[in-house]
């Protein structure tokens, strides 16, 4: 009948602020939590993770894609792109990435066309153009539900990147709410190293923002990983910049909080994420969505769960 009432928490000096921002997102009725700094010289301070309000993170204005682009780009990115099975991503900034299934090939930005898998060459003249469609096409083949060679690298590289192109193609199947475009992707932008999963912002008919984070295999991050970004796309929103910076034109956008969905195969969310999950606020309205093992093919949603608040033990009612 032991009771573990609290978590305290120890990080060093100067790097407390990510600690601090989840904290005010974990369930205060579930478990006391205690931050304290670890300073060089040997000994603890404790703080107060409330005090920590600002977020390192910022939201470029959205941009017309190719808005200043020569009329030649225009024509060579249209005809690419009206290849079968490609992909035209408009991204902050005004560039256009051309992908096939997430992977992308080339990108258009300014006057340029750069085309290529690991590295990126300046596409000039009709013999280039010729070579990014067979680049193209190439990959249509090998990066098909349907390929016979699975064992190809282009047919199991980047599968979170794959996953995001069928949700980005379905998202009304994981959630009927959602207006299908637009849907961005890594907006807002922060500094948080290299992230194994996808982030996307969508919007419900409601007016209501909507975070997908999309993970193609176990990740026992997802969790926290995710409310990393639901809590910046949080903040932005109450500043109003999603709507003063060009983002979902035409669309009020309501103030709630955010809706954020966890998309991943079935049987591939990590054991741990369902125990994390329940320690969340309950000002994270959450949903995990687990979808069938054959997603390449068809995205077809396997179940849905919203995540419970944390069951407080009768001897602390």
């Amino acid at each position: 009948r032991l009771a573990i009432e609290g978590l305290a928490i120890l990080v060093p000096a100067g790097l407390e602020g990510p600690t601090c921002h989840r904290v005010q997102y974990l369930n205060p009725h579930a478990a006391r939590y205690r931050v304290f700094i670890h300073h060089p010289s040997g000994h603890e301070e404790p703080i107060e993770a409330g005090d920590y309000q600002n977020f390192n993170t910022r939201l470029e204005p959205w941009r017309q894609a190719l808005g200043e682009s020569r009329p030649g780009l225009l024509e060579w990115v249209d005809r690419i792109a009206g290849i079968q099975d490609v992909e035209r991503r408009e991204h902050v900034g005004g560039a256009v990435a051309l992908a096939v299934r997430g992977l992308e090939f080339a990108r258009a930005t300014g006057d340029e066309l750069l085309f290529g898998l690991d590295h990126k060459h300046a596409a000039g003249s009709e013999a280039h153009l010729r070579e990014i469609e067979q680049l193209a096409l190439g990959l249509c083949q090998m990066r098909n539900a349907s390929s016979a060679d699975r064992t190809n690298p282009l047919y199991s590289r980047h599968p979170e990147a794959w996953l995001e192109s069928q949700v980005r193609s379905s998202v009304e199947q994981l959630d009927a709410t959602l207006y299908p475009a637009p849907v961005y992707g890594q907006v807002p932008q922060f500094a948080a190293g290299e992230r194994g999963v996808i982030d996307l912002l969508a919007v419900d008919r409601d007016g209501r923002l909507v975070v997908i984070e999309v993970k193609a295999g176990q990740d026992i991050h997802l969790p926290l990983q995710a409310l990393d970004y639901w809590m910046r796309v949080k903040w932005h929103l109450g500043r109003g910049e999603f709507a003063g910076r060009g983002y979902f034109p035409g669309i009020p956008l309501r103030n709630d909080p955010p809706r954020l969905l966890l998309v991943a195969p079935a049987l591939d969310y990590h054991p741990t994420n369902e125990t994390i999950l329940r320690y969340f606020s309950p000002e994270v309205p959450l949903e995990r969505i687990g979808i069938g093992l054959e997603w390449r093919r068809e995205l077809r949603t396997m179940f849905r769960v919203s995540s419970e608040p944390w069951q407080l033990p009768s001897f602390a009612r």
